[in-house]
């Protein structure tokens, strides 16, 4: 509960620290669409708390009620990045974080986590609060992303929670160079919709696995409906031989390892309901393993993403069945 009041109080004094580089007064707004994470209704009038133009996006930050989001604009439309209800930030606000959760059925005790995309690191203080002996790196290529995050988000260093400010595939490379290890590497980093192409190809792929631990998973945001999901979910089959996918509309999350013996399903179900019970999530995660698996969801021929080709922006426009 001290962690939760922490990150709730944390929440309080951000707003009140926020650092506009555009000074402006907040605005009434309509909510529009679509969505990095996945589309939202309109329920009434926004205020903006904070928008600029950064070297990599032009960012917003929204505020609803107790419900505050981080917005990227691109070609005319406002796609979330992250979402909090300040009142309850264990509540989560987008359906992918509570599938990005079905994580912990396959590593239940994690000592070390990457998250790549910090967005307004709603989930990693999630998973702070949940895992507080796990030390946890974020990276974040967006300077003015990792300042909304503090600022509006309730997002806090500590000794166990790091901030990277770099791009993603570089940052991987010096952790490679100082040979780290993680249990769980999370892989949340859109750019407006898509993911930027270099952190999608099977050189990354490559390197992630070298990070990794004998037992650790990579764990994907995915968007299915497009060409790209299918080259996606190809590419990192080509270098993970395990792969369980979780959801079936809007967001799939895709748990990737290297065992060669995985779980069961029932196994992971015996973990989701001890983890349950011993971490009290606010999401249901047996139901979430249970819709899960290792299922047939991607087209599994055809080319892969490699340094070389990777048309994830292209990929990401034609629609698919």
């Amino acid at each position: 509960m001290r962690c939760v009041f922490l990150f709730m109080l944390a929440l309080g004094f951000g707003a009140g620290l926020a650092r506009p580089a555009v000074a402006q007064e907040p605005e009434e707004t309509t909510p529009v669409g679509p969505t990095a994470g996945e589309a939202r209704g309109s329920d009434g009038t926004s205020t903006v708390l904070f928008e600029k133009e950064t070297l990599y996006h032009y960012i917003r930050v929204t505020e609803n009620g107790s419900i505050r989001r981080l917005q990227f604009r691109r070609s005319g439309g406002e796609y979330e990045e992250s979402a909090i209800n300040i009142a309850q930030p264990l509540q989560f606000e987008l359906r992918y974080y509570r599938l990005m959760l079905a994580a912990f059925a396959h590593q239940p005790a994690p000592k070390s986590i990457l998250l790549v995309g910090l967005g307004g690191g709603t989930l990693p203080m999630a998973i702070h609060h949940y895992f507080p002996e796990a030390s946890i790196d974020n990276v974040e290529l967006d300077p003015d992303v990792a300042a909304a995050a503090k600022d509006f988000f309730g997002f806090k260093e500590d000794d166990r929670m790091k901030v990277y400010v770099r791009d993603g595939r570089v940052q991987v490379r010096r952790f490679l160079r100082a040979k780290r290890k993680y249990d769980i590497i999370f892989l949340d980093a859109f750019r407006g919709g898509y993911i930027p192409y270099h952190l999608t190809t099977k050189e990354y792929a490559e390197d992630l696995k070298e990070l990794l631990t004998a037992d650790g998973i990579v764990v994907s945001n995915l968007q299915p409906g497009f060409e790209s999901y299918h080259y996606h979910r190809r590419t990192l089959a080509a270098v993970f031989p395990n792969q369980w996918s979780y959801g079936t509309r809007g967001n799939v999350v895709v748990v990737s390892s290297l065992s060669p013996n995985p779980p069961g399903k029932a196994a992971l179900l015996a973990t989701s309901r001890r983890l349950q019970e011993e971490k009290k999530f606010t999401v249901d995660l047996p139901e979430i393993v249970e819709e899960g698996g290792m299922r047939d969801d991607y087209e599994r021929n055809g080319p892969i993403l490699t340094d070389d080709y990777a048309p994830t922006d292209v990929l990401r426009s034609i629609p698919r069945d």
